[in-house]
C-alpha cells in the first residue's frame, strides 16, 4: 500500500469503523490506527500531510474506555 492509498483510506474511514490500535509515535504522541477495522497488515494513520505506519505488538489491545 502506498502512502497516498493509506492517507485516502484513513480519510474515508469513520472513527466508529476504524481499528484504533494505540501507538506511541515519534515525539511521544499517542496515536490510534485509523485504518478500516479488520485490516491484515501494518497499522497506520495520518500525521499531518504524511502517513505513519507501525506493526502490531502482541498482547496489546485497545485502550480501555
Amino acid at each position: 500500500m502506498t502512502d497516498d492509498e493509506l492517507l485516502l483510506e484513513t480519510d474515508y474511514t469513520s472513527y466508529a469503523n476504524s481499528c484504533r490500535d494505540p501507538h506511541i509515535a515519534p515525539g511521544d504522541d499517542l496515536v490510534e490506527c485509523r485504518r478500516q477495522r479488520g485490516h491484515d497488515d501494518t497499522h497506520g494513520t495520518r500525521a499531518g500531510a504524511r502517513a505513519l505506519r507501525w506493526l502490531a505488538q502482541q498482547g496489546l489491545g485497545p485502550l480501555p474506555a
